[in-house]
Order: structure tokens, then sequence, then C-alpha cells
């Protein structure tokens, strides 16, 4: 994964329009495909928080704790629960 501070200076020197794609590659030490997927806009933008959907997988995390679902002692929120949720919605 590339800094963000990275593809701010690409970005910047892409809108100077004073240098090529391959001299910013050289000068940041990235690949010219890099520089070409951040001026395309085809790279996302990992400085940017990530929506999270009802659907995305949130990875379990803190002390072992019993779910309130299955009563399972696990880390929160319940990956059994959140694969039987999910389960059900493909069923339905």
């Amino acid at each position: 994964m590339i800094a963000p501070g990275i593809v701010s200076e690409v970005r910047d020197l892409l809108a100077d329009g004073q240098i090529s794609q391959r001299e910013i590659a050289r000068r940041l030490g990235i690949s010219r495909g890099t520089v070409n997927a951040i001026a395309l806009g085809r790279r996302p933008d990992r400085s940017s928080p990530r929506r999270q959907g009802p659907g995305d997988f949130v990875p379990p995390a803190g002390v072992p704790t019993r779910c309130p679902t299955c009563g399972g002692k696990v880390q929160m929120p319940c990956l059994a629960c959140q694969v039987r949720a999910t389960m059900r919605r493909v069923v339905a």
C-alpha cells in the first residue's frame, strides 16, 4: 500500500502538468502503472475511511464474551452469527 502522502503528491504533480507520469514515478520511487491508476482515478483512495454496509464483514476483536444471540463465548461480533445471518439472506 502506498502512503496517502505519496498519493497526494502524485495528484499534485499530475495537476501541475509540468512533468510526465514516467518522471513522477521515477522521482517518487513508484511504478508508472500506479501513477497511471492514480491519474485515471482507478486507484481507490485508501486514506478515506471505508463505508460499511450491513453485509460488510467486521473482524472479531476484544476479550471473548458470551454472544447474546447464540450463547457461545466468542470475540464480538460473533462470526458464527454473522455467517448464519448471511446464509438466511442468501436462502430467502
